[in-house]
């Protein structure tokens, strides 16, 4: 089933459907993680008063709210533009995937190398 690139990133901007609607369990599970560790990360730096070893010159404390929200908005636009291109990878003409992985295959064997699914193929 071929998967559609700008459905792929409109899901995507909920943190891992984008990337489990292509099957790239790990893949989401890891950009969840990621945008998690750096809006905990963020806060915490933030709470710590760690700003002016980070920014010289910037009072502890005086970090404006929206500094969390920057964060996260990166790393949700970088997870919805690997969605996409992950996307757009897996339709494109001329290469034959798994159905069950969606990796690339070689015909000359019946099996995909990666998950082992034996193909059937039909005569036409």
């Amino acid at each position: 089933m071929q998967r559609r690139p700008v459905v792929a990133a409109a899901l995507a901007v909920v943190p891992a459907l984008g990337h489990a609607y292509l099957r790239r369990w790990t893949r989401g599970v890891a950009w969840l993680a990621l945008l998690v560790g750096s809006a905990l990360t963020v806060a915490g730096l933030h709470d710590a008063g760690v700003a002016g070893a980070v920014a010289p010159g910037v009072v502890p404390g005086s970090w404006p709210d929206g500094g969390v929200a920057v964060a996260l908005a990166v790393v949700l636009g970088m997870s919805v533009a690997d969605a996409y291109v992950l996307a757009r990878r897996q339709a494109s003409p001329g290469e034959v995937t798994c159905p069950r992985c969606g990796r690339p295959v070689d015909l000359s064997i019946e099996f995909c190398w990666f998950c082992s699914v034996e193909f059937d193929y039909v005569e036409e």
